[in-house]
């Protein structure tokens, strides 16, 4: 049974089709029905009529019957016939049996029934313009017949061998199993007809529920907003996620103007313009505000929909939300520059550490021997004055290399609790205050010091020098004058700052540096700290390594800075510094010279170079003490394994040979007390550290002075 049932299924199914044709596809599947019916069930029929037809003689109607059973067969054996021409024959057969049966069997036999299921027939194959012509015809037919029953012309049909009608009664039995089997036939024939379109209705209306319920499920959670609008920005359709992304409901947009909620008209008229002309965008980007105020980004795909005259119809599309990708994007570009920016800043803190440490050694002398020499002049030596400018000179290229070192992050020697009020006050009483201000007369200054607990860890000469740059920068900002507003205020952080990704959470002293200047150009913000990048006046504002500095500062203070600025309104810089709870220590007094005299202690020199080991010498050597000197540090270990040295004046970096780290580590080996300070070109790198920890009391940095370096030798001979 189920073999017979796949053998039907098989044969009357359509080859090319499917359901997703539509009508189409049952349109065929019908006709396949109709002629796999006809040929077994009109094979029942045609035996009967074909023998009844040869009995009364009636040669057309046998030669009829046989000519379209064959038809027929030969339709459903060749499937590859058009489909038109399949239904339109099966038509005109149904019309000619239906004339036929009327033509010989009267009006009231199975011929009427026939000519009744022509327009059914035609109609369920051909659609319903070709069901009427069926109508129209049988109209016409049934009217013909209509007029031969009023002349009395049915006579003339006796000529075929066809009785006339009130005659026909003769093998009435036969007859009516004719008239039977035609009519459940066609009984057949019709319901088949009318069931497999319903049939196939119902099950394309399934099929359409589950699919529109998909669909459905989709347009209700998509997270992307689908639309649908005209081309004047009439929104027709829009999913429910609208109210997710921009907080309008469904009920608020629909229907309504795309102005409602983007109000750049003409820039939609371009949108639009573009998809008339290429018929799509693909990752359009538009800002929408949120009902909320907020804007946010979006990305558009749309397309152009034309009806079928090819007229432009209707914009559908999709929109998405890319406002956290956005953001995401500029965190990691924003990442990836700071992370390109520290590379940069290290490679030049490198590069400046160690042209630092030459100038350094070279500067001693400019240094040094000047005021070696004006303690031996007369104060009324014409001479005075030019050592004294040769000093000066020599110190402010100190101060430039001290630059460099906060630039390589070696620029904080020491670590002292310091009041921030204080030092911006101090700064204002300063030489370097008053000559900002002669440069720019226009400018003036207000100050705000509100912090109420402004002390924090750091160095108060690098504080002062970052102070310095800050209101210079503010200064050169308002070249037609302006005010600078410089305030200190307590604050508590637990998020991050603009520009860092964390910070450590607690409280912070902040410096605030505010002008109403010219602002910084955007594509300026970023470099701003590059060593070198200025665009203030060369020979008033320095060297172009101010704002460097700034930064250097900041990272060795473990502090944090934030810039914000607008074209034409101003910047402002944030330097947050951590505050502490440590006390200040009283400064010490005012040093004498003739405070700083030895007692003919004697002090070992340690440095590589010739002259910076002839300008200590001569510097120790004049405060009181006793000194020797050696190249090296191998040098030195075997000076002290048979002499003794009341202090080592060591320096870090010699080449070649050992430094002052492993040089200090063996000598300790053999001299455990040994005291040592150490000199060296840089700041505090790990090297210093390291020999601090093992022992060594002072550190001093290059160029010398009397003062510094009389300090430390005295500190460290006094310490126990």
């Amino acid at each position: 049974m189920n073999k017979i049932k796949t053998l039907i299924y098989t044969l009357t199914t359509p080859r090319h089709l499917t359901p997703r044709d539509g009508i189409h596809f049952w349109q065929e599947k019908v006709l396949l029905n109709l002629l796999l019916v006809s040929v077994v069930l009109g094979f029942i029929t045609w035996v009967p009529s074909v023998a009844l037809s040869i009995r009364e003689k009636l040669w057309i109607v046998a030669v009829a019957d046989t000519l379209f059973f064959c038809i027929i067969l030969g339709l459903f054996l060749k499937p590859d016939i058009s489909y038109t021409f399949r239904a339109m024959s099966i038509s005109v057969i149904s019309y000619c049996l239906g004339m036929i049966l009327i033509l010989t069997l009267g009006p009231f036999g199975a011929g009427p029934v026939w000519l009744f299921f022509v327009p059914i027939l035609t109609g369920v194959l051909l659609g319903s313009r070709s069901a009427s012509w069926a109508l129209v015809i049988n109209g016409v037919t049934i009217a013909g017949i209509g007029i031969l029953i009023q002349l009395n012309l049915t006579d003339l049909l006796s000529q075929f061998n066809v009785k006339a009608w009130h005659l026909s009664t003769h093998n009435s039995g036969e007859k009516w199993v004719v008239i039977c089997l035609n009519f459940m036939l066609l009984n057949i024939l019709a319901t088949l007809s009318v069931t497999t379109i319903l049939n196939g209705l119902h099950s394309s209306l399934q099929n359409l529920a589950i699919s529109d319920k998909k669909h459905r499920q989709i347009f209700e959670n998509i997270l992307d907003v689908y639309f649908e609008t005209t081309l004047d920005g009439i929104i027709l359709e829009v999913s429910p996620s609208v109210n997710q992304v921009s907080g309008y409901s469904q009920k608020e947009l629909k229907g309504q103007s795309l102005d409602t909620i983007y109000h750049l008209s003409d820039k939609r008229k371009k949108i639009v313009e573009r998809l008339i002309a290429t018929g799509h965008i693909h990752d359009h980007e538009i800002c929408l505000p949120h009902k909320g105020g907020q804007i946010q980004t979006f990305s558009v795909n749309a397309k152009l929909i034309r009806d079928e005259t090819k007229n432009q119809e209707r914009i559908i599309g999709i929109l998405r939300d890319i406002t956290d990708q956005k953001a995401m994007v500029k965190k990691e570009k924003d990442l990836e520059e700071r992370l390109n920016r520290s590379r940069k800043m290290e490679a030049l803190g490198l590069l400046a550490g160690g042209v630092a440490h030459d100038l350094n050694n070279v500067l001693s002398g400019i240094v040094t021997y000047p005021e070696l020499l004006l303690m031996d002049l007369p104060k009324e030596s014409p001479m005075a004055d030019s050592l004294g400018i040769i000093q000066s000179s020599g110190l402010r290229a100190a101060k430039i290399v001290q630059d460099l070192l906060t630039l390589s992050r070696r620029g904080v020697i020491t670590r002292k609790v310091v009041d921030l009020n204080e030092i911006v006050e101090q700064f204002l009483r300063t030489p370097e205050y008053e000559k900002i201000l002669s440069f720019h007369p226009h400018v003036s200054v207000e100050t705000n010091l509100s912090a109420g607990f402004p002390f924090l860890k750091g160095s108060a000469v690098h504080l002062q020098k970052t102070i310095m740059n800050l209101i210079s920068n503010a200064a050169e900002a308002q070249p037609d004058g302006g005010t600078i507003r410089i305030s200190t205020a307590n604050r508590h952080l637990d998020k991050p700052v603009r520009g860092y990704e964390r910070v450590h959470p607690g409280d912070y002293v902040v410096l605030s540096v505010k002008d109403l200047g010219t602002g910084i150009d955007p594509e300026d913000i970023n470099r701003i700290f590059e060593p070198f990048f200025t665009k203030k006046v060369m020979g008033r504002s320095g060297t172009g390594l101010g704002m460097a500095v700034v930064w250097g500062t900041v990272q060795d203070h473990n502090a944090y800075i934030d810039v914000v600025s607008q074209k034409d309104s101003g910047t402002r810089f944030d330097l947050y510094f951590p505050a502490t709870n440590d006390k200040i220590e009283s400064p010490p007094d005012g040093t004498h010279r003739e405070a700083l005299m030895g007692n003919k202690e004697m002090i070992l020199i340690v440095d590589d170079v010739a002259g910076q080991r002839q300008i200590a010498k001569s510097l120790l050597e004049r405060l009181g003490y006793q000194a020797v000197s050696v190249a090296s540090g191998e040098a030195a270990i075997q000076y002290l394994e048979s002499n003794q040295a009341d202090l080592l004046l060591l320096d870090m970096i010699m080449d070649p040979g050992i430094d002052g780290l492993e040089t200090f580590r063996r000598i300790r080996q053999f001299k455990p007390d040994q005291k040592a300070i150490i000199a060296s070109g840089f700041s505090q790198s790990d090297q210093v550290q390291k020999t601090l920890a093992l022992g060594a009391g002072q550190y001093i940095k290059k160029p010398y002075t009397i003062e510094k370096i009389g300090l430390a030798v005295q500190k460290e001979l006094a310490r126990v």
